[in-house]
């Protein structure tokens, strides 16, 4: 009885819950300087002091357990359901009081993160009607950089970098940044490489940030030379920024602003093709134009990457995961869903805008 009494009250609670956290989230500034600036920023570095001691991904290990729980819990649930063991009522009843402190759990240590004041306020950029041309110019612009940048690296460079050497270097474009942004200040690092890479390919996870353990975890099936843009796209959500438009955006100043030049080659590789999309939306053969003058090393760096992921799609990752995030973002504020990381494009015409202007 005083197990049914506390899944009772565990049950009440979630409507309260759920309103409380509504009224708190229709206040964007209150959730930015007291939770994300606050709250969050203590919470998520003493996660990362408890397990930056160990380069296993305890988040991930923890959720490959649960996972293979659930999956246990729900079979034994179906044969009791056959012998009648337990009723509809009884799942119904243990389901939500379950729920219930997870709600609070995720809420508190990653869920209010959707509801922060917007970067683009933050940072005073204007992403409102944003023409065409602006696009173009934004795509010219990147190419421009793209090849460049990559004319200066030697395929040395690319062999000689670790994932090691790019978890330690990833903190330093931050550090820089963190004059001009002090909310960027980074430290206790808790970067990993992700346990069960492959089973993350074929839910097409480059990345993943682990709110429960504050850990950055990024999959060891990246190609050498996108790996910085995720690392610090990963080192960005566990700053508190949970949208992903945003973490790409500072993945993409982070690493511009690194010395070391396959980040900045990072910075570029990683939008200038979302770039590209964008002008495909707007004219599909000028798109094609456009990635014609991109230089043969990038092309070919594009080319290894399309090859190392094909391998793992498959119609799970397609009909399943991918649809089940993108409700997953859609629930939690980001109206675009898994269209939101092509939003960072926005953000950096909006900055292309006001270095016009100076």
């Amino acid at each position: 009885m005083k197990n049914l009494s506390l899944k009772i009250i565990s049950i009440i609670l979630l409507p309260i819950q759920f309103i409380l956290f509504k009224i708190i989230t229709s206040n964007e500034e209150w959730v930015e300087y007291y939770y994300s600036r606050g709250f969050f920023k203590i919470v998520s570095r003493f996660l990362r002091i408890i397990t930056s001691w160990t380069s296993i991904s305890i988040g991930l290990i923890l959720v490959y357990f649960l996972s293979a729980c659930l999956v246990y819990f729900i079979i034994k649930t179906i044969f009791k359901i056959k012998k009648k063991e337990v009723s509809i009522r009884q799942i119904v009843i243990n389901f939500l009081a379950y729920i219930s402190p997870i709600y609070l759990f995720f809420m508190l240590t990653w869920g209010l993160s959707y509801h922060k004041k917007p970067l683009e306020r933050i940072l005073n950029l204007n992403t409102k009607n944003i023409r065409n041309q602006e696009v173009i110019g934004l795509c010219k612009e990147l190419i421009d950089s793209i090849n460049v940048t990559r004319s200066r690296i030697s395929e040395s460079n690319l062999m000689d970098l670790t994932f090691e050497k790019v978890f330690e270097f990833a903190p330093t474009g931050y550090r820089n940044l963190q004059a001009h942004y002090p909310f960027l200040t980074y430290k206790t690092p808790s970067i990993k490489k992700a346990s069960g890479s492959d089973l993350l390919a074929y839910m097409s996870t480059s990345g993943v940030y682990m709110f429960p353990t504050g850990e950055a975890n990024v999959n060891t099936n990246n190609m050498i030379y996108d790996t910085p843009y995720v690392t610090t796209h990963e080192i960005a959500h566990q700053l508190g920024f949970a949208s992903e438009e945003e973490a790409n955006y500072l993945a993409y100043l982070s690493c511009k602003n690194n010395p070391d030049l396959v980040f900045q080659y990072s910075a570029y590789y990683g939008t200038v093709f979302r770039a590209l999309n964008k002008v495909w939306e707007i004219d599909s053969t000028y798109s094609k134009t456009l990635f014609d003058k991109l230089s043969p090393e990038v092309k070919a760096d594009r080319e290894k990457e399309r090859q190392v992921w094909k391998k793992f799609r498959n119609p799970i990752q397609v009909y399943v995961v991918s649809p089940f995030y993108d409700l997953f973002l859609k629930s939690n504020g980001q109206e675009q869903g898994s269209r939101s990381y092509d939003l960072v494009i926005d953000l950096m015409v909006a900055e292309r805008r006001k270095g016009l202007k100076k």
